[in-house]
């Protein structure tokens, strides 16, 4: 019995199938990658929408706050125009009176407008009168700042004894 001879390895043939298994290996990972990066960027955008509704509902509630520190100040204003109408200072009653009606139709706008609506009317206003827009968010923040220390004030006093406040000490 003769023995076979055995075919030589054809290298060229060898080395084409390694090119074309690395050529699919190469396709394979790049699918990979591909559909990673695609999950990646679904994760992210949802991530971020997310967080956006989660800024967003933070916005509102801070405006719903806004709203009623800014009405609050609106009556307080009219409390006091009319006790400067009634002490016979009549123009300064009538701004006092104006700005109060103003306070309050602001407080209305905050109240029926989403927050979208309502950056976006600060953001108009803003590069428009940026001036006025500083000058009303320092008085804005003086007045939401007293109103809230007026407010906390009052909360104090009641925990102090009656005798403290009375006499008119201050006790933390």
């Amino acid at each position: 019995m003769a023995s076979e001879p055995k075919p030589n390895p054809d290298f060229s043939q060898a080395q084409r199938e390694i090119a074309g298994r690395a050529d699919e290996a190469g396709r394979v990972a790049s699918d990979i990658l591909g559909s990673a990066k695609e999950d990646i960027s679904r994760k992210a955008k949802d991530v971020a929408a997310e967080g956006k509704e989660a800024l967003f509902d933070k916005a509102q509630l801070a405006q719903n706050t806004l709203t009623g520190a800014v009405a609050a100040l609106g009556g307080a204003v009219r409390a006091a125009s009319e006790h400067l109408a009634n002490s016979d200072q009549k123009a300064a009653a009538k701004f006092a009176l104006e700005a109060a009606g103003s306070l309050e139709r602001m407080s209305a706008s905050l109240n029926d407008k989403p927050f979208e609506e309502v950056l976006a009317d600060v953001r108009a206003f803003g590069g428009s009168n940026p001036a006025a827009l500083f000058g009303g968010a320092m008085l804005a923040g003086l007045a939401l700042g007293r109103f809230i220390k007026s407010s906390s004030g009052d909360a104090h006093a009641k925990d102090r004894p009656q005798s403290d406040v009375a006499a008119g000490r201050h006790t933390p």
